[in-house]
């Protein structure tokens, strides 16, 4: 079971994913692979909803922090949109949360 869901939603300023479930190592490799997909695609915007994110590892602090340099690089942004409680807690554990939460 794939306890990840990431819906794609194309915009005149990029892509957004609306975020749903659980970031761990169960599912790292999907959430990795969407937003390589996206930046193979030529979105240096992107966003990630994740209102309804309920559990993230560090795996996904990872994959977030992998994909906000390839953003930047592209002289783009990476942005977390409506972050849940937990993604609250997990990025400013890790002072992220200054830097990608709008």
């Amino acid at each position: 079971m794939n306890e990840l869901t990431m819906e794609r939603v194309d915009t005149a300023k990029g892509i957004r994913f609306n975020v749903t479930g659980r970031i761990t190592t169960a599912n790292e490799k999907y959430f990795d692979k969407e937003l390589s997909d996206a930046l193979a695609e030529g979105f240096s915007r992107i966003i990630l909803n994740m209102q309804e994110v309920t559990i993230m590892t560090s795996i996904g602090i990872r994959i977030i922090l992998k994909t906000y340099k390839s953003c930047v690089e592209a002289g783009g942004k990476l942005q977390i949109e409506d972050p849940s409680e937990v993604v609250k807690n997990v990025l400013g554990l890790s002072a992220l949360q200054q830097m990608m939460v709008d």
